[in-house]
């Protein structure tokens, strides 16, 4: 835009306001608003009417009914006004003071960007939908500005034209930075593996691709709800995915709105790609992770550690020969586990270590671990080889970290003890605190 053409929209604008509105605004206060909603793709008859009524034109509505930009909401804000696209919307059941509660999560998007929302009850919207949104309100939900739809709300489907389809600019992001709520994502990655299955959407087969993707920062799962022709071993950039969660690991997902573009194989090589080790307190963060590597103390012991038994028919662990999935059974299967608490002075985070890398580290086979016990007719002979065993040791473990609301836990593919140099281990901590004074 010129700076004539920039000059005569503040004009038409500080018309309208000299004459309807007694508020006091600059003209260099206009011009920056006006500038910040173009560079966003708001049209410029909408921008110059929304600036009308945000300073007392006519037909300005209260201050509380102004729309704005996504970009612009700030957390814990109430009587948010936006009109924005719903990107994706998941169901999810919750339970809030013991009782089960269906809500629905996923992004949103405007020209100026996207916001993860959580509608806590069915506003009956969906994926792809332009909405005016009254009275949403605002939270911080992991360092990002979440969208809330609570009782007071008020939701109208649109027409599509008043919001462009892809009028936001996607984020370039590494592995490591993906996390739950982020839309319009740019990533180069390799195609670790990759699976194609059939799924039912709106009663049509679909076929949807699934699998792991990788950089020099970490691995992550991803979906493609369109067949863009990938294979494994292929570098793509994807340009417009958004992030899902499972369980708290991350997920990329994209459609056919996004853009592939497939790479030079050794942009990322299959070596550049290794498990990452990360601090507690930042996998504690961003609650679950794609195959990580962690090291800490153990500083406890979890009651279920030892043989316990399960169902056969779908591996739960169960108590007295009760399966909560398929009642009373006749036949149990046992096996051997450890459950415990690693923590790294940044963080801690539950692990549970199975029977294979267990009798590693124990030294002793499941059969043996039984043998002791019916020795002495007592579990307490291997509950205390098992605290010999790990507490106070320092232990690293490899796997995929799953979030809940009991918490961040690690489930072990390997685990290993790490003998640690006393004098080494208090000289660098005495180094440390040095350099804190």
């Amino acid at each position: 835009m010129s700076i004539d053409d920039l000059k005569s929209h503040i004009d038409d604008i500080l018309d309208v306001l000299s004459e309807d509105s007694e508020k006091g605004v600059s003209r260099e206060e206009l011009e920056r608003e006006f500038k910040k909603f173009l560079e966003y793709g708001v049209p410029v008859e909408q921008a110059k009417q929304t600036l009308i009524k945000k300073f007392g034109g006519a037909g300005a509505v209260s201050a509380s009914a102004e729309r704005k930009l996504l970009v612009d909401v700030k957390p814990n804000e109430s009587n948010v006004n936006l009109l924005c696209r719903v990107i994706t919307i998941n169901p999810k059941e919750i339970t809030v003071k013991g009782e089960k509660r269906n809500i629905f999560y996923g992004i949103l998007g405007d020209e100026s960007g996207t916001a993860p929302f959580t509608a806590w009850k069915d506003f009956e919207i969906a994926k792809g939908d332009v909405i005016e949104v009254s009275n949403a309100y605002s939270r911080e939900w992991r360092d990002s500005v979440q969208i809330n739809f609570g009782d007071r709300v008020k939701i109208k489907k649109t027409e599509e034209d008043r919001l462009q389809d892809v009028s936001y600019e996607p984020k370039e992001v590494k592995v490591r930075d993906l996390k739950a709520g982020l839309g319009a994502v740019d990533i180069t990655a390799r195609i670790i593996d990759i699976n194609e299955r059939e799924t039912v959407v709106d009663g049509k087969t679909k076929k949807v691709f699934s699998g792991t993707i990788g950089d020099e920062t970490g691995k992550a799962q991803f979906t493609s709800w369109h067949d863009f022709n990938l294979k494994e071993g292929d570098v793509v950039r994807i340009t417009g995915g958004y992030i899902k969660s499972w369980k708290g690991i991350p997920q990329l997902s994209f459609d056919d709105k996004a853009v592939v573009k497939k790479l030079d194989g050794s942009k990322i090589s299959r070596d550049e790609i290794k498990t990452s080790k990360i601090p507690l307190h930042l996998l504690v963060e961003k609650r679950g992770a794609l195959d990580v590597e962690i090291e800490g103390t153990v500083i406890e012991i979890h009651d279920g550690s030892g043989i316990i038994t399960r169902c056969p028919e779908c591996n739960r662990s169960v108590v007295d020969k009760e399966c909560k999935t398929h009642g009373k059974l006749s036949k149990v299967k046992t096996d051997l586990r450890v459950k415990l608490v690693v923590d790294d002075g940044s963080g801690s985070v539950n692990c549970i270590i199975g029977k294979d890398v267990a009798e590693r580290i124990l030294g002793k086979t499941l059969d043996e671990c039984k043998r002791m016990v019916e020795k002495t007719k007592d579990d307490k002979v291997l509950v205390d080889l098992i605290n010999k065993t790990f507490f106070a040791r320092r232990l690293r473990v490899d796997g995929n970290a799953l979030g809940d609301s009991f918490g961040t836990t690690v489930i072990a593919k390997n685990a290993e003890l790490v003998d640690v140099d006393i004098k080494e281990e208090a000289e660098r901590l005495s180094h440390s605190l040095e350099e804190l004074r």
